[in-house]
């Protein structure tokens, strides 16, 4: 055997201890790009909640009435405050000039990847006309409009039933009646609805795609939330939650 041969063994296996060594190192980077990566969305996520904290702190309780006047000196784009008592759901509601500044801009108007909650932009009269489209991210951590797919189930919904919505005018109960899983492009994405006609139509549209209704009665006299977050059981899916408004004495 010459020498060339003799030497290939102790070759083979130099090659494949430096083959461990790179493929060791390359899975140590991939772990701390990934671990950075996590730690730059729980950071982001706390200091959203952190905000939101803050601002809650400022708007006042629900038992006195929400300091609108504190709110618009943050926000001017301030037109309700939102809450669903046992859940995550405790935030204002705004209405901007398009419906993207708020996807990924905060309360405060800083940058944060939950947003806000928002009313659809061409809402004539918000909360004041027959149906009116707010619209919230579902995020991951359990924020904003996520826990609305606990409303998938309708026993949830039967221990759940309503919301509470406060606007400068007064305060709301929002009786569901509701649940949809739609893509985004349907239909009942409709608001400046006058007609009698009109508005009836709506009400048989949005029973007629329900997946369930409950035995909140609502007539065109009434009006109408409809609450909507991204879904995932299909391409471009959306949980919406059509609500009735109930004035509070």
């Amino acid at each position: 055997m010459d020498e060339k041969t003799k030497k290939t063994p102790s070759t083979g296996k130099k090659i494949r201890r430096i083959s461990r060594n790179i493929i060791m190192i390359c899975l140590v980077g991939i772990m701390l790009v990934s671990g950075w990566n996590v730690y730059k969305i729980v950071k982001g996520y706390l200091a959203d909640r952190s905000v939101y904290s803050n601002i809650a702190e400022q708007a006042g309780n629900l038992a006195t009435g929400v300091d609108f006047d504190a709110l618009r000196k943050i926000n001017p784009d301030v037109i309700g405050w939102l809450y669903y008592k046992d859940t995550i759901i405790d935030y204002p509601v705004v209405q901007g000039e398009n419906n993207e500044m708020y996807l990924s801009m905060l309360f405060d108007r800083t940058w944060g990847g939950c947003g806000t909650l928002f009313a659809d932009c061409i809402t004539e009269a918000p909360f004041r006309q027959f149906n009116t489209i707010v619209y919230g991210h579902h995020m991951k951590d359990g924020t904003m409009f996520a826990c609305l797919k606990e409303l998938r189930d309708p026993e949830y919904c039967k221990k759940n039933p309503k919301l509470k919505l406060i606007t400068p005018e007064g305060a709301f109960d929002l009786e569901i009646w509701a649940f949809l899983n739609e893509p985004a492009d349907s239909n009942i994405y409709l608001t400046n609805i006058y007609s009698e006609e009109d508005k009836q139509m709506y009400l048989n549209l949005a029973e007629s795609l329900a997946s369930y209704t409950t035995d909140v009665e609502v007539t065109t006299e009434d009006r109408l939330v409809m609450l909507s977050t991204c879904a995932y059981e299909f391409e471009d899916a959306r949980y919406i939650i059509v609500c009735k408004m109930v004035p509070l004495e």
